[in-house]
């Protein structure tokens, strides 16, 4: 039937050019934004699914952010203690030395001199040690959130000042049970390595209560580092644990995150092998589907040569 009122192929080929026009619309928006979600894109059965993985998987990056935060602290820790290992090592020695009964006073009052040179530095090195402005040798625990959630765990650090007071137990004290501000030398083995200064009396010079300014005072020194030092090994012991246990939480967590962020890659990015060829087949549609609605369009102009 020919009209001019209604033409119906032209009108079905322009409702399947609108129609493939929308197809092409959603397909290079998915191209341009590698995404099956989104704006243009959405598909309400797979968005919500996306979100909760993406976001999971976000979670546990920032948590192993806050791992590997620790980690660091941790690490800065250990390579301080480890010097101040290496000192306490010489402190033994020049103990020892010192404890000699046959050694010039004079020379004896040398090596205190280095003696109470090296404390004092160990004792500066356990006070100034920071990490981001926070003092970490102090015992400050660090607390660690992994995924968000209101579990925390908590990572219980030692003391690492030589003259800290503490429980007798020694119990979050690098250097062992030991009592603080007593003694020095001359007060046993509960006794701090401490660093409070003594002025200097006659010939002997200025010193600390723990000292090697005497033969005796250095054998007592010498029994109090036996005790200590043995201490302080434990404890970098103890932390080359603690680093190692987050070193396997970090890589647990990144191992999680990644089939997290994958599972969330599958669901939500564009599979470009597929949309590539939805394009070319929509391309072809489009342009066969403008070639036809002219073609259509064309056919009212029949009604011209009927009326001639």
């Amino acid at each position: 039937m020919t009209t001019i009122n209604y033409n119906f192929a032209a009108n079905v080929a322009a409702n399947n050019l609108a129609k493939n026009e929308r197809l092409l619309d959603v397909t290079m928006n998915k191209l341009s934004s590698g995404q099956r979600v989104g704006v243009g894109t959405n598909e309400p059965g797979s968005l919500g699914l996306y979100n909760r993985l993406s976001e999971e998987g976000s979670t546990l990056r920032v948590g192993l952010d806050n791992v590997n935060y620790a980690i660091s602290s941790l690490k800065v820790v250990e390579s301080t203690a480890m010097t101040m290992n290496s000192m306490g090592n010489r402190l033994m020695d020049l103990a020892i030395k010192a404890s000699n009964n046959n050694m010039d006073a004079q020379d004896r009052f040398a090596l205190d001199s280095e003696f109470k040179a090296t404390l004092l530095e160990m004792e500066r090195m356990a006070d100034e040690t920071e990490f981001n402005g926070t003092k970490i040798m102090q015992g400050t625990d660090i607390t660690i959130n992994f995924d968000g959630s209101s579990t925390e765990e908590t990572i219980v650090l030692d003391d690492f000042r030589p003259d800290a007071a503490t429980a007798t137990t020694g119990e979050g004290n690098a250097f062992g049970g030991l009592i603080a501000n007593t003694a020095g030398s001359g007060a046993g083995i509960t006794a701090a390595l401490t660093t409070t200064a003594v002025t200097e009396v006659g010939e002997t010079p200025s010193t600390l209560l723990t000292s090697i300014s005497t033969a005796a005072a250095a054998r007592l020194t010498k029994l109090q580092l036996d005790e200590r030092l043995p201490s302080f090994v434990e404890a970098i012991g103890r932390l080359g644990g603690q680093i190692r246990s987050l070193e396997y939480a970090a890589e647990a967590q990144a191992a999680m995150a990644v089939g997290l962020e994958s599972a969330a890659s599958k669901v939500g990015d564009t599979d470009y092998a597929i949309e590539t060829a939805r394009l070319a087949s929509a391309q072809v549609i489009s342009q066969a589907a403008t070639a036809i609605l002219a073609q259509a369009n064309a056919r009212s102009s029949t009604v011209l040569t009927l009326l001639k």
